[in-house]
Order: structure tokens, then sequence, then C-alpha cells
């Protein structure tokens, strides 16, 4: 078996497109890549997201390892990068702590930026998570328990006021909203 049939067993392609799939990677690379290294960076790809640009992005990142520290300093300071951030893998830019997303995240806005504005004028917010801010607003309103959009509805009206928002005060809001109905 020829390396183009290797390659188009690994790429799930016919064996005249893998030679014109193959041309065309070692062209956007720019470099003759040797067979044994795609098929490597091949491997390394999950099948449902393996296409031409992943595997030539993959090449590139390898061939960037490859030729060391001493091409990629010059691209940083190019782009007046620090060296540790631009050197730091993905993986452990995504171990960094994330901000809850959808409703949750909204609140946490909202709250942070009410909280920081307290404590700049001197007051002294609650000490809450998100979630404990939600679960206390619900136990203050009672039964029927409103639902994280609820209070986040009331989160929002609080916030365009001028006023400290805590877990008490939020409840008054949703009791309020919800006796004017």
């Amino acid at each position: 078996m020829n390396e183009y049939e290797v390659f188009a067993r690994a790429y799930r392609c016919t064996v005249p497109m893998a030679e014109s799939i193959v041309k065309r990677i070692r062209e956007r690379v720019g470099r003759d890549v040797p067979m044994s290294e795609i098929l490597a960076a091949i491997k390394k790809i999950p099948p449902t997201r393996l296409t031409t640009d992943t595997l030539v992005l993959r090449l590139q990142k390898n061939s960037g390892k490859a030729a060391g520290r001493s091409s990629r300093a010059a691209d940083e300071e190019d782009f007046d990068l620090e060296p540790e951030v631009a050197a730091t893998p993905r993986s452990s830019r995504a171990a960094t702590p994330k901000r809850p997303s959808g409703v949750q995240g909204q609140i946490a806005t909202l709250l942070e930026k009410n909280w920081t504005q307290a404590r700049a004028s001197g007051l002294h917010p609650p000490d809450l998570s998100v979630d404990q801010f939600v679960r206390q607003t619900q136990s203050n309103v009672g039964e029927p328990k409103p639902t994280v959009a609820r209070v986040l509805n009331a989160v929002q009206k609080l916030s365009k006021q001028d006023v400290l928002i805590t877990p008490n005060l939020t409840a008054d809001e949703i009791i309020e909203t919800d006796e004017l109905r």
C-alpha cells in the first residue's frame, strides 16, 4: 500500500482525492511534510473534528514545537506579548474558573457591579455566592418558590435604582410584583 492509500484510509477519502489533499496540506503548511507526520497528526484529531483546516493547524502547531523557542520568541516580541502568557498551553487556560453562564451568570454580573459600587460608598454588601443569594431570596419569598429567572428579573429592576441589592430586598421586589398582578 502506498502512502496515499494509507492517507486515504485514515482521512476517509478516495485515493485520487488523497493526492490533492496532501498536496494542498503541504502547500498550506509551507514545507514538505512527511506522510508519517501527517498520519500522526490525523491520529490526534477526533474523527468528528477532522478537516483539512484542523489538520493544517495541528501540523503548524507541531512544526512550531519542533522549531523551538527561538522562532516563537521573535513572534511574541512582534506582538508585545509576555512570553509566559503566549507560551501557556490552552489546557491550563481552561483550568481557570469561569463565571457561570446563563441566568446565574447575569445575576452574578449585576450583583458584582452593585456590590462593588456599594463598597466604594462605604457600605457592606452581603458576602454570598450567586447560588446562596438565589436560595436565600427564594426562601424569603416563600411558596410558591420563585424561579431563578424571576430572581434575575427582580435583580435587574433593582440594579436600575440606587440601592444595595440584598436577598431581602430582592424578595420584597418579587412579592410586590406578584401582588400587582
